[in-house]
């Protein structure tokens, strides 16, 4: 009696190597797909703590008659930067207009969606105390004006005047943030590591800021992820007044 073998097929190599193609091709939508739903949760984490900030940088004024100053990033005496606000002298004034947000000063948490403290400016007449105090019970009155400017995309003005602004440099954070210190790529006019105008406009301690909406690194202008809010003067005033701290 014959006993008949059937023969076994197997893959070939071709059949393999287009097998393993597909399982890569799907991997990597995968992961350009998990890595773009993390980064718009990031975004909208972010988006919800500027919000928070906004509220403490109002309450703060309401108690205090003054918005804080900055956490001095040049402060020999404390870890830098440490989450306080730094000023000096009699009447106290700001020891610097550009810094880290002073998180543990508004008692907030001390880093932004990606793990990086915020940069923080705030107009001077706003944060420093008043040398001569008038009836109202502020450091800074109806009269006074502020200079910081944020600008859209275009160059257009969004507001001309606000007494602080608060910025996330989104996941290039860690670029701007170097050993508890502020650097600006591109704003000594070296190469800015692949941040844009618009993203050095945003750190480089002038009193002139970008808010944009999001872009890629290949738009024609640049990438821009960073995320800021500012303290409308008008409405800081109207806080102000409700608190009793201004007539």
């Amino acid at each position: 009696m014959r006993i008949r073998f059937e023969r076994q097929h197997g893959f070939s190599l071709i059949e393999l190597a287009v097998v393993l193609v597909i399982i890569g091709l799907l991997l990597g939508g995968g992961l350009a797909a998990f890595t773009a739903t993390t980064e718009q949760a990031r975004r909208a984490e972010q988006k919800r703590q500027l919000q928070h900030i906004r509220e403490a940088l109002y309450g703060f004024a309401m108690v205090e008659g003054r918005l804080p100053c900055p956490d001095d990033l040049d402060d020999a005496t404390a870890p830098d930067p440490d989450g306080t606000e730094d000023r000096s002298g009699s009447p106290a004034a700001c020891d610097t207009d550009v810094g880290a947000l002073p998180w543990v000063t508004l008692g907030l948490g001390r880093r932004d969606a990606w793990n990086n403290p915020l940069i923080y400016q705030v107009e001077p007449d706003y944060a420093d105390d008043d040398p001569a105090p008038g009836d109202d019970a502020s450091s800074f009155a109806f009269s006074d004006s502020a200079t910081i400017t944020v600008v859209d995309g275009n160059g257009d003005t969004i507001v001309n005047g606000t007494p602080a602004v608060v910025v996330s440099a989104g996941p290039q954070g860690e670029q701007i943030w170097v050993g508890g210190a502020l650097k600006c790529p591109g704003a000594s006019g070296a190469a800015a590591n692949g941040f844009s105008d618009d993203e050095t406009e945003n750190c480089n301690g002038d009193d002139n800021y970008v808010e944009s909406a999001y872009r890629g690194a290949d738009a024609a202008t640049g990438r821009f992820d960073d995320m800021l809010i500012w303290v409308p003067d008008h409405v800081l005033k109207a806080r102000m007044v409700d608190a009793g701290r201004l007539p």
